[in-house]
Formats: C-alpha cells, sequence, structure tokens
C-alpha cells in the first residue's frame, strides 16, 4: 500500500487506520531575513529565525519527510524573549510528540529545544 504523508495530520489520519510506522525527528533553528514591506510596517530588514522540526515518518521501506516551523523569533530579542519562543516551541512540540504516540507511532527519539 503507498501512501502519502505530507503533514502531521496525514501521519495521525494514517496511523489511526493501523498503518504501522516510526518516526524520527531533527530540530532546526533556521536563519532568516524579513525583506522591506511597507504594508506590513516593516521598514528595515530585519535578521529573525525560525524554531522548527524535520519529521521522518517510516512506512514499510518508504521515509516520508514533513517539515513543521513552532516559533518565529529575532536576533534582537533579549534572553527572557528567546527563552519564551524556546517554550512555546517546545510546547506545541510536545503536543506533536504526544498526539503520534497516541495515534501508535513510535518515535525513535524526543528531542527538545535547548539553549
Amino acid at each position: 500500500m503507498t501512501v502519502k504523508i505530507r503533514s502531521i495530520d496525514e501521519a495521525l489520519e494514517h496511523a489511526h487506520r493501523g498503518l504501522k510506522m516510526t518516526a524520527s525527528v531533527q530540530l532546526v533553528k533556521r536563519p532568516l531575513t524579513l525583506k522591506v514591506h511597507p504594508d506590513l510596517d516593516i521598514t528595515e530588514e530585519k535578521e529573525g529565525y525560525l524554531l522548527g522540526a524535520r519529521f521522518i515518518f517510516k512506512t514499510g521501506g518508504e521515509d516520508h519527510i514533513v517539515d513543521r516551523v513552532y516559533e518565529l523569533g529575532f536576533d534582537t530579542e533579549d534572553p527572557e524573549e528567546t527563552l519564551i519562543n524556546r517554550n512555546v516551541a517546545n510546547s506545541f512540540l510536545k503536543e506533536d510528540y504526544q498526539h503520534l504516540k497516541e495515534a501508535g507511532v513510535i518515535l525513535q527519539q524526543e528531542p527538545w529545544f535547548e539553549e
């Protein structure tokens, strides 16, 4: 049976239907530059980052890659804001881990965003 998994929700649907799968998780902090956009009151370029995860779901002999973004932060934020962003990202990540485990997906590891 060939399946396509393009989102966490699709992985959950297939798992609830009985498809056996495992998942590995790689956390990423991707740098980005927000460009000037007068309509959004962005008057100068701003350096930032995205906290996200790459889930690799294995079903049979196939790998399905799903990228998920959890939080946006800026290089100019103070340490307290950075901590809040990390905690928010970890909270969403925890929910995803819980939903996947409840659906029967075997997680190879459960990494967390750290300093």
